[in-house]
């Protein structure tokens, strides 16, 4: 029984091979880390690192969708590993109580990393240890029905510091909806696929901006 047997027309043999042995480190396992895990995993990836160092709480409920009233005060990361493996698919699932720093360090086996963080100064740590290990880096960020999204390439592309300039960097809590969410962290993992496979389609140098309560579209060119 083959399970990806439905997206294989989507893909050559040699695309398929690359996200078969892709390996993708994502960083957070709130809203958007756990909708792309997910997905990865469906995806059919050969494996995924999932950090985080926060616990479960009640107000994560309504977007962080492996996890449920009985999660609440365990580590995030050992619920979704829990969740993820119940499934019995092959992506092997790592996970890593830690709470990403300038110390961390990126597994040479990483194809791409993937933001689901929810501050910029995390945001920037995280993409210079994507820098320093000259792996792709996408972005994404949701705030009520807006979304944005787009993908750093070491050396070739703007940094996020670039795009964003200085932010506020301390943790906001800001309003969410899980549709918002999913949605954006589906960009993300298509983004993924795309980089993985040698597409040249990616948004490198772009900014792609979204708001759901008008279902208006912008990409921004960055060059």
């Amino acid at each position: 029984m083959d399970y990806l047997e439905r997206q294989k027309v989507l893909f050559s043999e040699e695309e398929a091979l690359k996200l078969k042995q892709a390996v993708v480190y994502i960083g957070g396992a709130g809203g958007l880390g756990t909708h792309q895990a997910l997905e990865l995993q469906r995806v059919g990836v050969k494996k995924i690192y999932l950090v985080d160092y926060d616990k479960v709480e009640p107000s994560n409920l309504n977007r962080q969708v492996l996890y449920g009233m009985d999660s609440i005060g365990e580590y995030k990361v050992d619920q979704a590993k829990k969740i993820l493996e119940s499934f019995n698919l092959p992506t092997i699932i790592e996970t890593k109580v830690e709470k990403i720093s300038k110390k961390s360090k990126i597994s040479k086996d990483v194809n791409v990393i993937l933001d689901a963080l929810d501050n910029f100064e995390t945001r920037y740590i995280l993409e210079q240890l994507a820098w320093e290990s000259n792996v792709p880096y996408i972005h994404a960020g949701v705030n009520q029905w807006y979304g944005q999204l787009t993908t750093i390439i070491p050396g070739r592309t703007l940094s996020l510091k670039d795009i964003f300039g200085e932010v506020d960097t301390t943790k906001e809590k800001v309003s969410v909806v899980s549709p918002v969410v999913s949605i954006m962290a589906s960009l993300q993992v298509i983004e993924a696929i795309k980089v993985i496979t040698g597409r040249k389609d990616t948004l490198d140098n772009k900014l792609l901006l979204i708001d759901l309560k008008d279902y208006s579209v912008e990409i921004i060119n960055l060059q």
